[in-house]
């Protein structure tokens, strides 16, 4: 490879791969709070989080992930919400907060434990200053925690700029082995 295509090759590589790992490495500063005297809490998982609501006995409170946008984004994110209530996903509803407007994503169902486990994909936009994040509202405080886990999906933009590259890559080296291809025909 000639030290020109070694250039180029090293440049498309950084610019496909800085961009791949850009969201990640953005990851904004998240703040745990409960309200009313709740024991939720949330613990890593890879590519995210588990925040868990209130079961204490401290009756109805809020256990919120939040955190503030430096900067305008669009977020998008896998979440599983679980119910350990014994009486199903209605009393310990969770969903996304932007700007203390609250969003449920689980269900309001009743009924046995499990009753109202899901899943589904949330894409936010929040602008430079807004407050976002996760909660768990714990309508009671007893008989099992409902909690939401939470983890980032890749941009479609990075991934087309990642294939990009690739497909630049392969350009130079077809280029590349046509003019090798051509130099060997004219010397025989």
């Amino acid at each position: 490879m000639s030290k020109r295509r070694a250039v180029l090759f090293s440049a498309i590589m950084a610019a496909g791969l800085s961009t791949f790992f850009a969201a990640s490495a953005e990851a904004d500063t998240f703040t745990l709070a409960n309200s009313n005297g709740g024991d939720g809490y949330v613990v890593s998982i890879p590519g995210g989080f588990d925040l868990f609501g209130g079961n204490n006995g401290a009756g109805s409170n809020y256990t919120t992930y939040l955190a503030t946008a430096p900067t305008n984004e669009t977020l998008t994110s896998n979440w599983v919400y679980t119910t350990n209530d014994c009486c199903g996903a209605g009393w310990d509803p969770g969903g996304y907060v932007v700007n203390d407007v609250y969003t449920q994503l689980s269900p309001e169902v009743y009924g046995t434990m499990g009753t109202g486990n899901s899943s589904g994909v949330v894409t936010l936009s929040v602008l430079a200053g807004q407050d976002y994040g996760f909660y768990v509202y714990t309508v009671d405080g007893v008989l099992g925690r409902g909690d939401i886990a939470v983890t980032a999906t890749p941009l479609p933009s990075t991934w087309t700029m990642l294939i990009a590259g690739f497909a630049g890559l392969g350009f130079f080296a077809y280029r590349g082995s046509r003019k090798s291809h051509s130099a060997a025909l004219a010397a025989a």
